[in-house]
């Protein structure tokens, strides 16, 4: 049989993802880290499927019990990064990170978290009946967001957790950094396993900078897609742990038996590039940030001391801008952000920045400097502290209904509420609902969020 290209044409005409993405003709202010600029990548990797998508054969290697050639790229990453064991997920952080909790929790224990971290840590601890400890960090109401865990206050939950182990997410998704080194001292002296999820960081060792391995983490999880050349999904774990025999058992259980030889080709290709050209393209992208947000410093993250300057937020409602005024803003200049809210847009960058379009952005940061109305001093509404009247996992032995976000006030959540972007969970399944977290969620996303969204909530009838 013969197939003729008007069939096949029909066949594309009619693809409802590929068509609805074929015209993303955009200024990619968003993850992947590679932004979609073609000229990075040689034809060898642009083109590797099909020709290169194969399983595991007698030619071949396996991720999942690597002896060969995979084997050979995981030491040189040890090499790297400093490492004495690493994996490369293809099921991203949230594979790593559940792997490590379900590795190194004890059944019907707890796990100490700080409050913002992501959602997939929610999901893997009501899945393994854990209870969860929280860290609450400090507060910027000028920004609308959680920023640094005080010292004291990290030791202080050491000492009352039960938990063996501590996960510390670092960057947060606003790019604030977290004082590792402290924390990993003090995670030793009171014998916990300190995690951090740094997959918002993950291009810190190629621009020279350091992964919370090297500040004293027992694991550091680094995201290769977020802020690297690499595909979706690619991520990596790296650890200092004395036996990884445990961990490794369930990662491998876990993980996808089917992995992409396309993705870990993507995959070496992204990193094998930041090696080489992270530090140069890394500080040319700063310098061009630091040109666009200087005059409106002050409305950014980047006035915070410890932050990681490739993710821009800027509160624009203290500028005088509504959200619609933004959105025409982003039209004009046809650029596509990470996230934006009521009041904030986060802008995130990558080494590949370096290599786009700037004067654009500079074009887009101009109109709103040269535009700017009566300046205000808004704050945003502090993140609500909802009382726990069950454990995460507890719920599910309850009947639960639907109810409106706006009428929830007081009734128990039985599905966690977690606006994505960032992913971060506002109430927790066994947390009440109270006034303050419906108000939380109006000013932060519109009165629209609560008015058009349905939250589960346990039946009281």
């Amino acid at each position: 049989m013969r197939l003729d290209r008007e069939s096949m044409q029909e066949i594309l005409n009619n693809l409802k993802i590929l068509n609805s993405l074929k015209n993303y003709n955009y200024q990619r202010l968003h993850m992947p880290g590679h932004k979609g600029i073609e000229e990075i990548f040689p034809d060898s990797i642009k083109n590797a499927y099909p020709y290169f998508d194969v399983t595991e054969t007698i030619y071949t290697d396996d991720l999942l019990n690597p002896s060969g050639f995979i084997k050979e790229f995981l030491e040189d990453i040890n090499d790297f990064f400093g490492s004495g064991y690493s994996f490369l997920s293809l099921q991203g952080s949230t594979h790593l990170l559940q792997s490590c909790i379900a590795a190194l929790s004890k059944p019907f224990g707890s796990i100490l978290i700080n409050r913002d971290a992501h959602r997939s840590i929610y999901s893997i601890a009501k899945i393994l009946k854990l209870d969860i400890d929280y860290i609450f960090p400090q507060y910027d109401s000028r920004l609308g967001i959680y920023t640094y865990i005080n010292a004291e206050e990290f030791e202080k939950s050491l000492r009352e957790t039960k938990s063996e182990i501590v996960i510390i997410t670092s960057p947060s998704y606003y790019g604030v950094n977290q004082d590792i080194k402290t924390f990993a001292k003090l995670s030793k002296r009171y014998n916990k396993k300190l995690i951090v999820d740094q997959a918002h960081g993950g291009y810190y060792k190629f621009a020279g900078k350091q992964t919370a391995l090297d500040e004293g983490a027992d694991i550091c999880i680094v995201s290769l897609h977020k802020t690297l050349p690499c595909p979706n999904q690619s991520a990596l774990l790296l650890s200092n742990l004395n036996d990884n025999r445990r961990l490794s058992e369930i990662l491998v259980s876990l993980h996808t038996s089917s992995p992409s030889f396309v993705l870990l080709m993507w995959s070496e290709y992204g990193i094998e590039f930041s090696k080489r050209f992270g530090k140069r393209l890394y500080h040319d992208v700063l310098r061009m940030l630091d040109e666009i947000s200087l005059p409106v410093l002050i409305y950014t993250n980047h006035r915070l001391r410890n932050v990681d300057k490739l993710k821009l937020l800027l509160n624009f409602r203290d500028l005088g801008f509504g959200l619609e005024d933004i959105k025409a803003l982003l039209s004009k200049y046809s650029i596509v952000p990470e996230s934006i809210d009521a009041g904030r847009i986060l802008f995130y960058f990558s080494f590949m920045d370096s290599l786009s379009n700037f004067e654009n952005l500079k074009s887009f940061f101009y109109d709103i400097i040269s535009k700017k109305d009566k300046l205000k001093e808004e704050t945003f509404s502090l993140p609500p502290r909802p009382k726990k009247v069950l454990k995460i996992y507890e719920v599910d032995e309850y009947k639960k209904t639907k109810l409106k976000l706006k009428d929830a006030a007081g009734r128990v959540c039985a599905k966690a509420i977690v606006p994505y972007t960032p992913g971060c969970p506002v109430v927790v399944e066994g947390e009440v609902i109270d006034k303050d977290a419906i108000e939380y969620l109006a000013a932060i996303f519109g009165n629209h969020f609560i008015e058009e969204n349905e939250v589960d909530v346990i039946d009281e009838r």
